[in-house]
């Protein structure tokens, strides 16, 4: 039990650092409710929790796969963030199109190219001293996977307080061009660290 609560606490903290995958959970909310952000917080998880499975696990044929895709992974990652933050910025009437795109398989994959996500569970599985092997194992993965998802809870349930907070009040669009040129941002710089490397 030591070990799903130390992975839970890791995992939540881990995922409540504001980065493109809250702003894309939180915008989600914010524009379209509650339920619609669900599907990205919950893509959030389950990418930390295959990242835990690699760490934990090593799975060298997916980290092989990874290394041998993390160009073409990086810049999916980077266009869907530039492509959302456009989007966002705009607010087009193609609410379907937005809910699409910030569903699960967008912010699994988005999540999966976290340089931060990556460092940070091998991090940890490294130096938590878990029990990695049997029980062991599965505890530490279900405690990742419960983790990151009730830390994207607080986006997703910060995002609906601001909508009910500003329904009556002022209009969104300043809220959705800020979050857009931060999606924006966040592209550049890592487009800008990507080629630097």
């Amino acid at each position: 039990m030591q070990d799903f609560l130390g992975a839970m606490v890791f995992s939540i903290l881990l995922s409540i650092s504001f980065g493109p995958v809250a702003l894309i959970v939180l915008g989600q909310s914010m524009t379209y409710g509650f339920r619609s952000a669900l599907p990205g917080a919950f893509g959030a998880a389950v990418a930390d929790a295959v990242f835990a499975a690699v760490a934990f696990i090593g799975l060298t044929s997916i980290e092989v796969f990874w290394l041998a895709n993390r160009q073409l992974l990086t810049w999916a990652a980077i266009a869907y963030l530039f492509y959302l933050g456009v989007l966002t910025f705009k607010k087009t009437a193609c609410a379907v199109a937005t809910r699409r795109a910030a569903g699960f398989v967008a912010v699994f994959l988005v999540t999966l190219t976290s340089p931060l996500t990556i460092a940070a569970i091998s991090s940890y599985a490294v130096t938590s001293g878990a029990q990695l092997d049997g029980r062991g194992m599965s505890l530490n993965l279900l405690g990742v996977l419960i983790g990151s998802f009730l830390g994207q809870m607080l986006y997703v349930g910060g995002g609906e307080m601001v909508k009910r907070t500003l329904a009556e009040g002022p209009h969104l669009g300043w809220l959705n061009r800020v979050s857009g040129l931060c999606l924006i941002g966040f592209a550049a710089w890592q487009m800008g660290r990507f080629l630097v490397l």
